[in-house]
């Protein structure tokens, strides 16, 4: 069945080859001596190109890949001064992606007592929470923890602009 249209394609391009014109899938084919004024020429018809990166058509259109977005913000580990007080020293790390906090690690945190490590056990992750949250040393300090969260939120402060956030 394929021959037989393929066969009645073929004969009705060339019957109208002889005619002046004919069409084949759409394409008009115009005869080069067929133009009454002499010019005789043949109308541009391209077949539509196939886009090698997708193997659909195009249209024609030139375009260019687009440029990566730049990140938001800056990436990476950036630690703190040392913040000294009373009752020891604290340091922190924070861990930033994209210019957003995601964590905050103590590095160094005032353990000169017993009392002190207690009141710092509770105090530091709530002072990590309220940081991570507010994207920010600019948070509440820690009731009864007044010289961690100093000393802590200190750190952080100085951590946040190195970052440049």
């Amino acid at each position: 069945m394929w021959v037989a249209v393929m066969g009645a394609s073929v004969a009705m391009l060339a019957a109208g080859w002889r005619a002046g014109t004919a069409t084949a899938d759409g394409l008009t084919v115009a005869d080069p001596g067929a133009g009454t004024t002499g010019q005789g020429a043949v109308p541009a018809v391209s077949p539509t190109p196939i886009d090698p990166t997708t193997g659909g058509t195009t249209t024609g259109t030139i375009t260019t890949p687009a440029e990566p977005a730049p990140p938001a913000g800056p990436s990476g580990t950036f630690v703190g001064a040392s913040v000294s007080n009373s009752y020891g020293s604290f340091q922190v790390q924070i861990v930033v992606r994209d210019g957003t906090i995601t964590d905050v690690q103590p590095l160094v945190i005032g353990l000169g007592d017993s009392t002190s490590r207690a009141i710092n056990q509770d105090a530091v992750p709530t002072l990590e929470a309220r940081v991570l949250d507010a994207q920010s040393a600019s948070v509440s300090y820690v009731s009864g923890a007044s010289y961690t969260s100093q000393g802590y939120l200190g750190s952080v402060a100085d951590a946040i602009a190195n970052a440049g956030i």
